[in-house]
């Protein structure tokens, strides 16, 4: 991506150009220009600092140092499960462990030994990568399948709505996709060497489904559980239990469930939501307030910095238009198919109601009356997000002195102007303009919550998530059409056939790097991706004075002393967690949480 930005002409501008998502030459006639994005490459003032790059390359450098290291380990292991556990750097080596390991730079993470129970499958939709899918049911006749409703009883069902104590997560956008559409990997784009000149098969095929599940919320022991699993979206669709299944069937449905939900969260609610949906902002915001020198833009540049490089990276490699897209390659969807998600979300999308936290909550059914403690995305996420909303009142009103003086302000009614245009920004719901100091305080509180704390709460669990791929894979290579019948067996059957694939050849390293990828590196890239991604900021929201030096000093000040106290507050739960040998949650303490999307 680095030599395609300087092949390309690093541009120094004044303004920034929008351009609309084209249309997927696979689905010719499915409309993606309801989005905008940026026109061409990035301008040299958002290219990565040389401190920045340094830090990215040192990593992937530890990265494949690391790999390099567990690489005889994963040859000698003597099944398909054990190495995947191999991938991972012991803390300690030498005779009974006595060194610490120098080289100890992918560390095994928690769901290696907890991915099986239950209690970590339901946790992970309260406190992993993709918190903002779980509801709480209000009408479970409306909002679970009929297959469910019928399975347990509506007078249950509703005995537990009645309770705050029934939650689900509904994947009804993947039920619209096709499986296995697109023959962009491993063949050329809209290869016709298949029966009558159409698609050939797939050579890696990879299956999803559109589940529904229902948990349980018990307020005794402060546990999310799962009632049941719905797969298919049929008349006829089984609902799986843990006690009407075998242990290891159990298991495969749940993981089915686990890579669907990755889609959600990789495609919609990680690059959708922060990446794709901030960069309209950026663009308006640079192109009024950075044009005028206005002091708003001191608050707004933290938020955006290294954004719109990355995401003019991502669409010329995870989400690509050709063979060798990413998205093609780890995800069953498909390229074509992310974008119909992304676009799909974008049509439904309002300012305030979709990236405001409380009424995002809200949406879901976690209004004020509903009291869940282990659900720590909504606890310490309104914790971070009441704290920037006091540092953006603060900041307006060392910038202007009154109402009169905002409605008044040009340069604040243009970025308003801008961002709302149609044919620019094209955000629906933000203000058309700005009357008070109140709206643009909520505005800078908005925004700043969603390249900080929204993305930091999807991007930074991907570590603990994603490395072990059993745990939450990108995709799988077999539904349960061809599970084997006898339970003893099909542990096996889902190591050997249904997860991605592990390579074990000592020439893997050679083969990750070429520009095609191959299918069978799937989960040695997929442990790579996510070390990278989760590369931790220098920038996070509790370290920047030296950015509010000219304005905005007094109220960062005290923001910073409410930051403090947060983190302090997580700490210390975690400390007690970890005395459990519970997960800790700290992806939103305050000295994690970047202040922009910078990675």
């Amino acid at each position: 991506s680095l030599l395609r930005l300087l092949r390309s002409g690093i541009r120094k501008i004044k303004v920034l150009d929008y351009d609309t998502y084209t249309n997927h030459p696979e689905f010719p006639d499915v409309d993606l220009s309801l989005m905008k994005m940026m026109d061409g490459a990035p301008p040299i003032n958002e290219v990565l600092s040389p401190r920045k790059l340094g830090r990215l390359i040192l990593r992937i450098l530890k990265t494949q140092l690391a790999l390099d290291t567990v690489l005889d380990d994963v040859n000698n292991a003597s099944s398909q499960e054990e190495a995947y556990k191999a991938c991972f750097t012991k803390p300690r080596i030498g005779w009974f462990g006595i060194l610490p390991n120098p080289q100890n730079f992918l560390p095994p993470p928690y769901a290696v030994d907890n991915w099986e129970k239950d209690s970590e499958f339901a946790r992970q939709f309260f406190c992993g990568t993709n918190p903002v899918m779980i509801e709480v049911a209000k009408d479970p006749e409306k909002q679970l399948s009929q297959n469910i409703v019928n399975h347990f009883g509506k007078n249950k069902l509703q005995e537990l709505t009645d309770k705050n104590q029934l939650l689900f997560v509904s994947y009804d956008d993947l039920a619209d996709l096709k499986v296995n559409p697109h023959q962009m990997f491993p063949l050329p784009m809209n290869d016709e060497s298949g029966p009558d000149g159409g698609p050939a098969p797939q050579v890696h095929p990879k299956f999803f489904y559109a589940p529904i599940v229902a948990f349980t919320y018990d307020y005794d022991k402060d546990e999310l559980d799962v009632l049941g699993i719905q797969l298919e979206r049929t008349d006829d669709a089984r609902v799986y239990t843990k006690n009407t299944c075998g242990e290891n069937e159990w298991l495969a449905v749940k993981c089915q469930v686990i890579a669907a939900d990755s889609n959600m969260h990789q495609w919609v609610n990680h690059l959708g939501k922060t990446h794709f949906t901030m960069e309209p902002h950026i663009i308006a915001s640079y192109n009024t307030l950075r044009q005028a020198r206005h002091p708003l833009y001191t608050f707004l540049r933290q938020t955006s910095r290294d954004t719109l490089l990355l995401n003019w990276a991502a669409r010329g490699s995870l989400v690509k238009y050709d063979a060798n897209a990413f998205g093609d390659y780890q995800s069953p969807v498909g390229v074509g198919q992310v974008m119909q998600l992304i676009n799909k979300m974008w049509s439904r999308y309002s300012f305030f109601e979709s990236t405001g936290l409380p009424n995002e909550l809200a949406s879901r059914g976690f209004t004020e009356d509903v009291q869940i403690p282990a659900y720590l995305y909504r606890e310490d996420g309104m914790k971070l997000w009441n704290a920037i909303g006091g540092f953006a009142t603060d900041f307006v009103d060392e910038v202007f002195d009154s109402n009169e003086a905002v409605a008044s302000d040009e340069v604040v009614q243009e970025w308003a102007k801008e961002t709302t245009d149609p044919d620019k920004g094209a955000v629906k719901g933000f203000p058309t303009s700005f009357e008070d100091k109140e709206t643009v305080a909520k505005v800078l509180q908005t925004i700043m919550w969603m390249a900080s704390g929204l993305h930091a709460a999807v991007n930074f669990p991907q570590y603990d998530e994603f490395a072990y791929v059993p745990n939450k894979p990108w995709h799988l290579r077999a539904d349960l059409s061809t599970m084997p019948e006898d339970d003893a067996e099909i542990r096996e059957w889902m190591f050997e056939n249904m997860f991605p694939h592990i390579n074990t050849d000592d020439d893997w390293l050679r083969k990750s790097t070429n520009t095609l990828v191959t299918d069978e590196h799937a989960a040695i890239d997929s442990l790579a991706m996510v070390h990278l991604l989760t590369t931790p900021s220098e920038s996070c929201l509790d370290n920047l004075s030296d950015r509010f030096e000219r304005v905005g000093r007094e109220a960062y000040d005290k923001f910073q002393k409410n930051l403090n106290v947060i983190s302090e507050e997580i700490e210390a739960r975690n400390e007690e967690a970890e005395k459990s040998n519970k997960a800790p949650y700290n992806y939103l303490n305050p000295s994690n949480v970047p202040s922009s999307i910078d990675i």
